[in-house]
């Protein structure tokens, strides 16, 4: 059985010494809220992906963000009896003054400290991501 895969970024900013991070809730299903990701499409990579679906669905071009390579992590789980692999590197936001321009995919977007994306993104693992990258943060930026 072959696994999904999906690739995105966790897209940050820094305003007045906080760490905000963009969480865009889905238009369909649930409603639930993530970080810019979609599914990798045949012949592209993990990073060419997330590269995509941030500009597909957030409107932030690569330009606008700086991606931390080392910072890869990836998560498992099953969605509707299929196995899923969900790669995501850090990003930080260049320019504050970039908006997010939101796809048909979202109906809406916050940008919230880590205690409020995990609330909002209500899976353990991914919460768990999300404490690393703040945690790895706040070291690297001696916040």
């Amino acid at each position: 059985m072959a696994s999904l895969r999906a690739a995105g970024f966790i897209i940050y900013r820094v305003m007045s010494s906080r760490i905000e991070y963009l969480m865009m809730q889905t238009s369909y299903g649930q409603y639930h809220w993530t970080p810019p990701k979609g599914h990798v499409d045949p012949g592209e990579s993990d990073m060419d992906t997330a590269v995509r679906e941030t500009e597909e669905e957030a409107g932030l071009k690569l330009h606008h963000i700086k991606v931390m390579e080392d910072s890869r992590k990836e998560l498992f789980y099953t969605v509707r009896g299929k196995p899923k692999t969900v790669i995501y590197w850090l990003a930080e936001l260049l320019d504050n003054n970039i908006p997010v321009i939101l796809s048909e995919e979202h109906k809406d977007f916050k940008w919230v400290n880590v205690e409020e994306a995990c609330k909002l993104g209500d899976y353990v693992d991914f919460q768990n991501v999300l404490k690393e990258c703040d945690v790895y943060l706040k070291e690297k930026l001696q916040l």
